[in-house]
C-alpha cells in the first residue's frame, strides 16, 4: 500500500509541476536584470564642443554589433556628419563611437554599427501578440537613466499609412529606439512617439527585420544616407499614391458643392461653422488630413496630404466689401508644408480660371522642388468659386514629397471630384 501512495504522489507531482511553470510570472525586474547590457544610450555629439545634442536609446539584435534604433535619433548625424559624431553609452559607463550601416526613413529606423564586448543581443520575435498582452518598453527617458516601462499591446493603428502599433504606455523623450519586449525578453517593436497620457507608439519589429536582412546582404560597404532616404521617399510615395489614385472617394455636400471627403481609410476629415453677431459674414469649414508625416530632420518632414474648405457667405456686406474680403482670403491660401529654406526651393505657380461642372473657379497650382532630393515636390492648389455676390467657396489642397507626374494626376482627380449643385 505505501508503495502504491508513493507511486500515486510522483504521479501527481509529475502532472502538477509542468502547470505551475506555465504560470510563471516575468517581471519588469527579471527582464531589465537580464537584458540590460544588450541596451545603450545613442547620442549625437558635437565634434567642436564634444558635447552631446541630442539622445536616444538603442538595443543590440546581432552578435557582431549591430545596434537598432530610430533614424531621427541619428538624423542629425546624417545630414550633417562633419559637424558630428554618433555615440553609444553602455549600462557599465563605457561607451565608443558607432557608425550608421543603414536607414529605413519610412518605418523610423537606424541600424549602427558598433564595436562591443561579448555576442549576447536581443531576439527579434516571429510570434503574434494578443491584444492586452503585458509588454515592456524599455529606454532614458530626459537622460534620466535607463527605465523599463509596463504596459499593454493594441494592436496596429486602425487609420494609418504607416503601420505602427498602439502602446498603452508612457514614452518619453530619450526612449526613442529602445526595446519594446514582450514576457520572453524578445523586440516585438521599437518605440518611436507618444501622443501622451499613456499613448504612444512602436514600429513593428517586422520593419527592423527587414532592414537587418538588407545589412546583413550588404556585407560591410558604406552607403550614401542620403540617397538612401531619397530612394526610399520616391519608392514610398510611389506606392501611396498609386493607391490613392486607384481608390474610390468618399464626397460630401458643402453649400451647393459636392467636395472630395477622406480619401481613403485612414484620412481623417474635421468641420465646425462660426457664425457670431459681430460677424459681418459667416463660414463653414472642413478640413481633413492624412495622419502621417515622414520625419527627415528637426525642421523637415514631408509624405502628407491636407485639404481644407471655407465656405463663406454674408447678408451684412455690400458686393464690394465680401469681394475684397473674399480676394484676400484667397490670397492668404492655406499651406501645412513646412521645410526650411536649406530643404526646399520657392514656390513657383500658375494661376488661371477653370470651368468645372458649369461654374467658374479662380485657381492658382504651386510647386517648389526638394533640394537633397530629386524628383520630389510639395504641391498646393487654391480655388475659389465665382458668380456669386454674397457667398464662395474656397479650397485649399497641399501634398507633400510627391513626383510632379503623381502631384498633376492627384490635382487632376481632385478637381474633376468637386461637383456643384444648382
Amino acid at each position: 500500500m505505501n508503495k502504491l501512495l508513493r507511486c500515486l504522489g510522483t504521479l501527481l507531482a509529475s502532472l502538477v509541476l509542468p502547470a505551475q511553470a506555465a504560470t510563471t510570472v516575468v517581471t519588469a525586474e527579471d527582464i531589465y536584470r537580464d537584458l540590460q547590457d544588450r541596451i545603450f544610450q545613442v547620442q549625437v555629439v558635437d565634434t567642436a564642443s564634444n558635447k552631446k545634442v541630442s539622445i536616444g536609446t538603442g538595443f543590440r539584435v546581432s552578435a557582431d554589433g549591430l545596434i537598432a534604433t530610430n533614424y531621427h535619433v541619428v538624423a542629425g548625424y546624417i545630414h550633417a556628419p562633419e559637424q558630428y559624431r554618433v555615440e553609444y553609452l553602455a549600462h557599465d559607463g563605457s561607451s565608443g563611437v558607432v557608425r550608421v550601416r543603414d536607414i529605413d526613413v519610412i518605418h523610423d529606423l537606424a541600424l549602427v554599427q558598433a564595436e562591443l564586448e561579448g555576442n549576447a543581443y536581443l531576439e527579434l520575435t516571429r510570434t503574434s501578440l494578443a491584444k492586452g498582452s503585458r509588454i515592456f518598453a524599455i529606454g532614458n527617458p530626459r537622460d534620466l537613466g535607463m527605465s523599463i516601462v509596463e504596459g499593454n499591446y493594441n494592436g496596429l493603428l486602425e487609420k494609418s499609412l504607416y503601420e505602427k502599433i498602439l502602446f498603452s504606455g508612457a514614452l518619453n523623450p530619450g526612449m526613442s529606439g529602445g526595446p519594446a519586449l514582450n514576457r520572453k525578453g524578445e523586440v516585438i517593436g521599437v518605440n518611436v512617439s507618444t501622443a501622451g497620457n499613456e499613448l504612444s507608439f512602436l514600429v513593428p519589429v517586422r520593419y527592423l527585420r527587414k532592414l537587418l536582412d538588407e545589412v546583413k546582404q550588404a556585407g560591410g560597404q558604406d552607403i550614401d544616407l542620403i540617397q538612401r532616404i531619397s530612394l526610399q521617399l520616391q519608392a514610398s510615395q510611389q506606392q501611396a499614391l498609386q493607391q490613392l489614385l486607384q481608390d474610390k472617394w468618399k464626397t460630401m455636400s458643402l453649400g451647393n458643392a459636392v467636395v472630395p471627403a477622406e480619401l481613403t481609410s485612414y484620412f481623417k476629415c474635421w468641420g465646425q461653422t462660426e457664425s457670431k453677431p459681430e460677424m459681418l459674414y459667416s463660414y463653414t469649414y472642413s478640413a481633413c488630413a492624412s495622419p502621417d508625416n515622414i520625419y527627415i530632420s528637426d525642421h523637415f518632414e514631408t509624405g502628407s496630404i491636407d485639404f481644407r474648405y471655407d465656405l463663406l457667405s454674408t447678408e451684412r456686406l455690400n458686393s464690394t466689401q465680401f469681394y475684397n474680403l473674399y480676394s484676400q482670403k484667397f490670397a492668404d491660401g492655406y499651406s501645412s508644408n513646412q521645410a526650411a529654406e536649406e530643404d526646399v526651393g520657392n514656390y513657383r505657380c500658375n494661376a488661371r480660371f477653370v470651368e468645372l461642372a458649369g461654374k467658374t473657379w479662380k485657381t492658382s497650382l504651386c510647386f517648389r522642388a526638394y533640394k537633397k532630393f530629386s524628383g520630389l515636390y510639395d504641391v498646393a492648389l487654391s480655388m475659389a468659386s465665382l458668380g456669386s455676390e454674397n457667398s464662395g467657396l474656397l479650397v485649399n489642397m497641399n501634398a507633400s514629397g510627391i513626383s510632379k507626374e503623381n502631384a498633376m494626376a492627384l490635382v487632376r482627380k481632385f478637381m474633376e471630384s468637386i461637383k456643384w449643385q444648382s
